[in-house]
């Protein structure tokens, strides 16, 4: 191998950036959508044009599973709602994974209630089923579970779980737009889902959310936080809470409808562009298996993996002279690898849920949560690298070629590297 970048060597990845780009450009049916949105209405009073339209969408694509879709301006405004949907208050707990971002579980904050936070799975990097039985008490109320990464959580322990104990269960399908279980499709396990449409997701808005359901009660409890007037009015059925129907429950968190549409257009594309990016993924990982330092990310063989959010493989260390991380990315990067440590440390280790006094009611009872409980959800912290999750298939495999080239580099120039450290 040739000499590295970082101490002048040639770099070898010569394929120009960005490697990777999302969300895709917009088509012409896209842009003449949105020019006609503009010059027709710019607003969304009701479950009217676009917003409609998407969610109608949306039930079809998931299968006629759920009964109710509801959207929001963003998915943290959908898992809100999601939260005070199942009545979280004031004194409650919520179990949550203790590696995830923390949106999926801050909402429940602003209710009153408590996160306690359990450890993960090193394999699926979901939410580990055993641990959630150690947490639950008799404050729990709602056990939170995420598909991380797009790889579903082990649903029949876990719905046994919530069963056996009178629990809610609300699904975050934010990196799992697509995702199947045994052959179901996540968000429609629980008692209600979301699926975030931020523009980094498989199904992007820009900014957005949908909260998905077959509760009647809930979906009513959920418009009326985030959808007063007329969606409350036409859409709320139960009796006790149509009264609130002109105020709502206070809050405007409603989709706008150029959000709508573009991730109309971005459904009705999904289906092709999962397919090509499980291709590209699937030869990625086929070839990290040369890197001996690099173990690709898991996927159970009972699962699909759906959008495929992030490409999160573990740097063993170990097998590369205690390479510090760091320096190893680094190094990746000169060679021209789009390479990072990923962004979201664990949950426990943030202000908002590590301090001794409830966050935002400092006079209420709190669980403060101990990273050291968490030993999986650390490690994986700390061995976790970010490569990009490639979906121009068949044109990114030279890419994913160079990158191989560049990560096998590694391995043989390793004494070069430690004299860097």
């Amino acid at each position: 191998m040739s000499k590295l970048s970082l101490l002048g060597g040639e770099k070898t990845v010569t394929a120009a950036h960005p490697h990777y780009k999302w969300p895709p450009d917009a088509d012409m049916l896209e842009l003449e959508d949105l020019v006609a949105q503009r010059n027709t209405d710019i607003s969304t009073a009701g479950r009217t044009g676009p917003i409609r339209d998407f969610e109608e969408a949306f039930l079809e694509f998931m299968e006629g599973r759920v009964k109710y879709a509801v959207t929001f301006n963003s998915g943290t405004s959908a898992l809100l709602a999601a939260y005070f949907a199942l009545g979280v208050r004031d004194g409650d707990e919520v179990i949550g994974p203790a590696l995830t971002f923390h949106a999926a579980l801050s909402p429940a904050l602003i209710l009153g209630a408590s996160v306690r936070l359990v450890d993960i799975d090193k394999n699926t990097r979901c939410i580990d089923p055993e641990k959630v039985k150690e947490a639950i008490t008799e404050k729990t109320k709602v056990l939170t579970v995420v598909h991380q990464w797009g790889h579903p959580c082990d649903m029949d322990r876990l719905v046994d779980i919530v069963r056996r104990h009178n629990l809610f269960l609300l699904e975050d399908c934010s990196h799992a737009h697509g995702s199947q279980y045994k052959g179901q499709l996540v968000g429609t396990f629980g008692d209600v889902a979301v699926f975030s449409l931020q523009a980094n997701k498989g199904v992007f808005a820009g900014e957005g959310g949908i909260l998905v359901t077959n509760d009647s009660n809930m979906h009513d409890r959920a418009t009326l936080l985030g959808h007063y007037r007329d969606r409350s009015r036409d859409e709320v059925v139960s009796k006790d809470l149509r009264k609130y129907w002109v105020t709502g429950f206070g809050q405007k968190l409603r989709m706008s409808p150029f959000n709508a549409i573009v991730a109309l257009h971005s459904l009705r594309a999904f289906p092709e562009r999962k397919q090509r990016r499980h291709k590209a993924l699937a030869y990625f990982t086929e070839r990290l298996q040369e890197v001996d330092y690099i173990e690709p990310p898991y996927v159970a063989t009972n699962v699909d993996m759906g959008a495929w959010y992030g490409y999160k493989p573990l740097y063993i260390k170990e097998r590369l002279s205690n390479v510090p991380r760091p320096l190893l990315v680094r190094a990746l990067r000169a060679e021209g690898v789009k390479v990072s440590i990923p962004s979201a440390p664990p949950v426990g280790t943030l202000p908002l849920y590590a301090e001794n006094l409830h966050p935002l009611f400092p006079g209420k009872g709190w669980y403060r949560n101990d990273v050291e409980s968490h030993p999986v959800a650390r490690q994986i912290a700390s061995m976790a690298l970010s490569l990009p999750p490639f979906w121009r298939w068949p044109e990114d495999r030279e890419i994913i070629d160079q990158y191989i080239s560049a990560f096998l580099k590694m391995q043989s120039n390793v004494h070069d590297l430690l004299s860097l450290v």
